[in-house]
């Protein structure tokens, strides 16, 4: 099938889907569950001294990343999503630095990192181009093992169809592949289902509330009273803007229809993953189908590879809700795929 004739099908899909309308809802809460006030260990890990605070350029911007573990050991990656920072990952960090060099970087817009202004600077190719900023600061010729959630996993399903070189391993968190979520829109998939299910983000976009949360919107869903204080200092510090502007680059609707046609994304969407990749899922996620999960195969250079864990009782923020699991899960995948 051509192009066009998918572009035309998803807009006529588009033409039958009720699109969310109207302002955010007072109490901005976009995520169904929020997680446990959990009596952490590795609450205070941003007070540990042999974590390192460093940055990578990107063509000018500056991306913050904190690492702590010997350089002699895999390098393990992580990337967020929103509304988050590097500190999502206190208890994976605290877990894995053992055996590993841990590194978790700011994304752009975000706490320490720069905060460019304008779209553009945040279109998925530009955000690629961080991800091996901080990767090519830190690698030294490792494979990495990459592991990000939210925005975070999308990314990394693009970047590691882009780099097959740099990547040994993928764990994904809450998000299938992008392209996945674009074949939901087909109308012989779950284009209404698919269009609910992302409907929080066109409420962003709506008159630009988005635009106008507050540190404080941002941080509703945490519950520990000590871990939100970081979250709302982390905020206070990121550009709100820009953090909408991930939407207005990469999720509008026209953007998915574009996809289609720009030779550059149909590259980055398209690209095969060549390495094993385990995608962790809580039942209870709202934004991402159960049946997107299933696309994720054609994907995949070798679809027996591909590992999916739904965890019952979970929601989006899987690594806050269910830390000790989610820990135990990667080891033992890892140790089971031979790293």
């Amino acid at each position: 099938m051509s192009s066009k004739t998918c572009l035309m099908m998803l807009l006529g899909a588009a033409m039958f889907t009720p699109a969310a309308s109207g302002e955010t809802p007072d109490s901005a809460i976009w995520h169904n569950k929020t997680p446990p006030a959990l009596s952490e260990l590795a609450v205070d890990i941003d007070k540990d001294p042999k974590l390192l605070h460093k940055y990578a350029d990107n063509a000018g911007t500056k991306i913050h990343y904190v690492t702590i573990g010997s350089d002699k050991q895999p390098l393990m990656v992580f990337v967020h999503g929103f509304p988050d920072f590097w500190y999502s990952w206190r208890n994976q960090i605290q877990a894995f630095s053992k055996d590993y060099q841990v590194v978790a970087l700011d994304l752009r817009g975000y706490d320490l990192s720069d905060r460019p202004e304008g779209i553009e600077n945040y279109k998925t190719p530009v955000l690629l181009g961080d991800i091996r900023a901080v990767i090519n600061a830190e690698s030294n010729g490792r494979k990495v093992i990459l592991i990000g959630h939210d925005w975070g996993a999308a990314l990394s399903w693009l970047f590691t169809g882009q780099n097959p070189d740099l990547i040994q391993r993928l764990v994904v968190l809450s998000v299938p592949h992008p392209g996945a979520i674009t074949k939901e829109l087909l109308p012989w998939n779950h284009p209404i289902a698919q269009t609910g299910a992302s409907a929080y983000a066109t409420r962003f976009f709506a008159k630009g509330k988005g635009d106008h949360l507050t540190a404080e919107d941002l941080a509703y869903w945490i519950v520990n009273p000590q871990i939100k204080s970081r979250y709302i200092e982390a905020f206070n510090r990121s550009s709100i803007p820009s953090m909408m502007s991930y939407y207005k680059a990469n999720y509008t609707f026209s953007q998915f229809a574009l996809n289609l046609f720009d030779p550059t994304m149909r590259k980055i969407y398209g690209a095969a993953i060549k390495c094993p990749v385990l995608h962790v899922h809580g039942i209870e996620e709202t934004h991402a189908l159960l049946s997107t999960l299933d696309l994720e195969k054609s994907w995949m250079e070798n679809p027996d590879h591909l590992t999916i864990k739904i965890v019952p009782g979970v929601g989006h923020f899987i690594q806050a809700e269910v830390p000790d699991y989610l820990n135990q899960t990667i080891s033992s995948w890892l140790k089971d795929s031979g790293n």
